[in-house]
């Protein structure tokens, strides 16, 4: 039996998916390198590699890395080709009169739906291990160091995907599939956001958005907000601060007083809705100090020029105005560029800063961090990034609508008829070709988020921490 597997975005029957997905269960109690059973050679030795299903392998490095919030709890749903379709109720008709006169029939009335689909993404980690790291087992206790590399893969993958499923954007990066951040901050224009504007977010408006999910016309019941950590500690801050005197207590005499509260949860209008830690929520991280160092990563880029000039549109409001430091990364599939820094640029009331970067064409995308007023070019945090142009320079116009060092806070529904990861085959490790003395191998997933409803999730945006210890102005 002859097996492929699909190259990225190609296109794939149904049949040949299920005999690619029968083979891989069949294959879950094989070892690396496992004959598969042809006839000849030295008992089988010169037979294929044979690609394994790890689930289980997934499953236990998911429970065990509790940084992971979004990938666990997200419904997933098994589909059969490369580009997935389904159907979404956006009305369940007009809002006639339900009066009729005696003996009418009454005027009918449809449902209104929509198909729409997704592109399937593959996602993979490569691994190896060296001979004799294989032989004598030289990682940790682990005496197997292949199984050993490939749950520490696994790890690093589901690092990756979890902040994918938050922040990926297919317009920056053609192989990457739309986080659901980007699903919902796009729809409708945007109708399902609120910019905090570098502000902490209270209870109270955590409650109105709640209000707002759950009314006419969006009908949503959102069971979860997440929140990065430091914002999850400023509501637990704000909770100490103007909660009761007696929130403080003592269960037995062993465990001392607990500042502060465990599970935070806000009271909606249907009950109440957990707030949940989700560290990869935070993206606003600093440049790296150097390239990464890998084959065929991307030369450091040119920033050609950076200006401020009027918009309507900015949000450098007067409390904003300053000298900023803009820094650049370029990036491709196969690393990262060290970071390139401009000039300090004047920003005033109702301006705009547009970078102009030289055109590269090793760089897939370019991401761009920025300084707070009169920062220094070293605690730049990422604003955002930006596809490469394939032909002159690339443009990236700053309005001040993501501010350095916030983050967003997101309302879910973990429903599969609002949202569900569509996935395509188990997660496999497949071997690849060994040229050196070493057992190269590639851990693989492929998938990507749905927001079939974002009318009934939301995002805020641009959500700050109140520090108090000034301990967060030395934190990369």
């Amino acid at each position: 039996m002859s097996i492929s597997f699909p190259e990225a975005n190609q296109m794939v029957n149904v049949a040949d998916l299920a005999q690619l997905n029968d083979a891989l269960r069949k294959s879950a109690n094989m070892g690396y390198q496992t004959p598969a059973g042809t006839a000849g050679g030295d008992n089988g030795s010169l037979s294929p590699l044979v690609p394994q299903s790890i689930e289980n392998t997934l499953a236990s490095a998911t429970y065990t890395m509790k940084e992971l919030a979004l990938w666990p709890a997200i419904p997933k749903v098994n589909v059969t080709n490369t580009v997935h379709e389904y159907a979404v109720i956006n009305d369940h008709g007009l809002d006639l009169e339900a009066f009729i006169a005696e003996g009418s029939g009454g005027t009918t009335n449809r449902s209104e739906y929509e198909r729409k689909s997704v592109r399937i993404k593959y996602m993979a980690e490569r691994r190896e291990v060296t001979d004799v790291g294989s032989l004598v087992g030289l990682i940790g206790n682990q005496t197997n160091a292949i199984a050993a590399e490939t749950e520490r893969g696994t790890l690093r993958l589901l690092q990756k995907l979890e902040r994918s499923l938050w922040h990926a954007d297919e317009s920056v990066n053609p192989l990457a599939f739309d986080g659901i951040i980007k699903q919902i901050e796009s729809h409708n224009n945007g109708a399902n956001t609120f910019d905090l504007g570098g502000k902490s977010p209270t209870p109270r408006l955590l409650q109105e958005v709640l209000a707002e999910l759950q009314s006419a016309p969006r009908f949503g019941r959102p069971d979860c907000i997440y929140v990065e950590p430091r914002i999850h500690a400023e509501l637990i801050k704000f909770a100490v601060q103007f909660g009761r005197h007696d929130q403080f207590g003592v269960s037995r005499a062993a465990d001392g007083i607990s500042y502060g509260v465990q599970e935070l949860t806000i009271m909606s209008p249907y009950g109440a809705v957990p707030v949940k830690s989700a560290p990869f929520l935070f993206n606003a991280y600093k440049a790296p100090v150097a390239a990464s160092g890998t084959t065929n990563a991307p030369a450091n880029p040119v920033i050609s020029s950076a200006t401020a000039s009027s918009d309507s549109a900015s949000r450098f409001y007067a409390a904003d105005a300053g000298d900023y430091i803009y820094r650049v990364v370029a990036v491709n599939n196969s690393g990262f560029s060290a970071p390139v820094s401009s000039s300090a640029v004047s920003v005033s009331l109702g301006e705009k800063v547009t970078l102009s970067i030289a055109n590269q064409a090793d760089a897939v995308f370019f991401k761009v961090y920025r300084t707070e007023a009169g920062g220094a070019e070293e605690s730049a945090t990422l604003i955002g990034e930006i596809k490469a142009a394939s032909s002159g320079a690339t443009s990236f116009v700053d309005l001040n609508a993501v501010r350095p060092g916030t983050s967003k806070i997101v309302f879910v529904q973990h429903d599969p008829d609002v949202l569900e990861f569509a996935r395509l085959l188990d997660f496999f490790r497949r071997p690849l070709a060994e040229v050196a003395t070493s057992k190269p191998f590639l851990l693989m997933l492929f998938g990507s988020p749905i927001v079939k409803v974002p009318n009934k999730m939301w995002v805020l945006q641009n959500a700050g921490v109140t520090a108090t210890s000034g301990m967060l102005d030395t934190i990369a």
